[in-house]
């Protein structure tokens, strides 16, 4: 029916808009020293499952063509919040490279 239709059109919707704002967030996270490009590095593959999980979740029919087109995009984000990222950790300072302080 028109009803059940518009209701997953707009749960796609809403739940797309939410998701292409991850860039933003992590972007955020990376301003506050949360996250380093080297997140990005480490869960790559992480990220391809959980871009297929989630879009097997959002997509309203249960064939592969779907879940692959909403997969891509979702993946694109992960990618793109990397190179947004450009903020690597500090460096370790040893002890040998710091002052010495005489009493």
């Amino acid at each position: 029916s028109l009803d059940s239709y518009m209701n997953n059109f707009y749960t796609l919707i809403l739940i797309m808009g939410v998701v292409f704002e991850l860039p933003l967030v992590f972007w955020l996270l990376s301003s506050l020293g949360l996250i380093y490009r080297s997140f990005f590095r480490k869960y790559r593959k992480q990220a391809v499952v959980g871009s297929m999980v989630l879009a097997a979740i959002i997509t309203p029919s249960g064939d592969p063509f779907s879940l692959i087109i909403v997969t891509i995009p979702l993946y694109m984000l992960w990618e793109i919040s990397a190179f947004v990222v450009k903020k690597d950790p500090p460096e370790e300072i040893e002890e040998e490279d710091l002052p010495t302080v005489f009493e």
